[in-house]
């Protein structure tokens, strides 16, 4: 009876043992550990910023160059979409490309993380897998998706997939602003929609 019981406590035991670990395995494919830990202050940074950018867009839309101005830090530096040597461009020469687009375009419309495949997030920072070290720091932000607007002159609607990386500062303004897409794919879309009306 003795041998009974030890083998069955074996038993037992064998099977806690293997769950506990089984469910340590499951939760680590499940979660992997990295070892970093985001902090709730940099979650609602990230949260935050997210909110500043579209303060941006929607006032983009609004044709606010007030708002969009605000969220903006006066010394802004910016890497425009086409290449320009690598020149930065400030404050001033921010804005006025901002008041061209209002000149030329109504309704511009960004449509967040649209054109990504396998993804819904169009914000993302920090990096686990980079060149860099890795962090948990939200102050450079990636946001990924599409603008649409309407040529104020044709009516022609432009689409564009749009890319960008986003630098804030302390007081959670847009300090640095890199963005990517096609520029000369708008006037393209705009000759097309020309061509395709014409008598």
């Amino acid at each position: 009876m003795k041998t009974f019981k030890s083998i069955l406590a074996i038993a037992i035991l064998t099977a806690i043992s293997y769950s506990c670990n089984n469910s340590a395995v499951q939760k680590m494919m499940q979660e992997p550990e990295t070892g970093i830990i985001v902090s709730d202050e940099n979650k609602a940074k990230f949260e935050d910023q997210i909110n500043t950018f579209r303060t941006f867009t929607q006032a983009f839309h609004d044709e606010d160059i007030n708002q969009l101005m605000s969220v903006v830090t006066d010394s802004i530096q910016w890497s425009p979409p086409e290449y320009n040597g690598g020149v930065t461009v400030g404050y001033d020469g921010f804005k006025a490309a901002v008041l061209n687009y209002f000149d030329n375009f109504d309704d511009i419309t960004f449509n967040e993380a649209e054109g990504l495949i396998g993804s819904d997030n169009a914000y993302w920072s920090g990096s686990l897998y980079s060149s860099g070290e890795t962090n948990t720091d939200p102050n450079v932000m990636r946001v990924y998706g599409t603008f649409s607007c309407l040529h104020t002159e044709t009516g022609a609607t432009v689409y564009n997939k749009w890319y960008a990386v986003l630098a804030f500062n302390d007081d959670g303004k847009i300090a640095t602003f890199s963005d990517w897409f096609d520029v000369s794919g708008m006037q393209t879309q705009i000759e097309k929609f020309v061509e395709s009306n014409q008598d």
